[in-house]
């Protein structure tokens, strides 16, 4: 029997985890508001750089017929990748307003990211700008390619359980 601290729930603490980091992280630094997003922009590109790395190697992993993560730690580097899209989406609204139409907020950036990856896309909040539609387009390929075939491969390799 699992506690609501054991391994088990693990991801689900992960997760609250990283959605207090998300909405925790300081968007001003220095002087200048534009400086600071720049930076955190910057910073959360290098942190999508890394992430995408991670899920490519997992793949390659699968290929050769490895060993590869839990599906724990793969739905954790999921969530990880949801955040990282909506710091830029974010970001990017601070640094360029007139790229993503109707985003302000976190939870604006956090929605859109989500109704994208799902390809819901409401029409409500749009990448208007061609580098907000740059960075769409980047999350739907990711999502596509990286996502779909390392949930196909947990299948195939019949490691579909939490």
């Amino acid at each position: 029997m699992s506690t609501m601290f054991g391994s088990g729930w693990r991801p689900v603490w992960s997760g609250v985890g990283l959605l207090v980091a998300y909405y925790a992280f300081p968007v001003g630094w220095g002087d200048s508001p534009t400086t600071g997003a720049l930076l955190s922009l910057a910073l959360t590109a290098a942190g999508l750089g890394l992430l995408g790395y991670t899920m490519v190697k997992e793949l390659d992993h699968l290929r050769h017929g490895e060993e590869i993560r839990s599906t724990r730690a793969l739905s954790i580097l999921l969530v990880m990748l949801v955040m990282s899209f909506s710091f830029a989406f974010f970001f990017l609204d601070l640094v360029e307003p007139d790229q993503i139409a109707n985003l302000s907020t976190r939870t604006d950036a956090l929605y859109f990211t989500v109704s994208t990856m799902a390809t819901v896309g409401y029409g409500d909040i749009h990448a208007e700008g061609q580098l907000a539609r740059g960075l769409v387009a980047g999350l739907i390929v990711f999502n596509l390619v990286v996502v779909a075939s390392l949930v196909r491969a947990r299948r195939i390799g019949g490691h579909s359980s939490l």
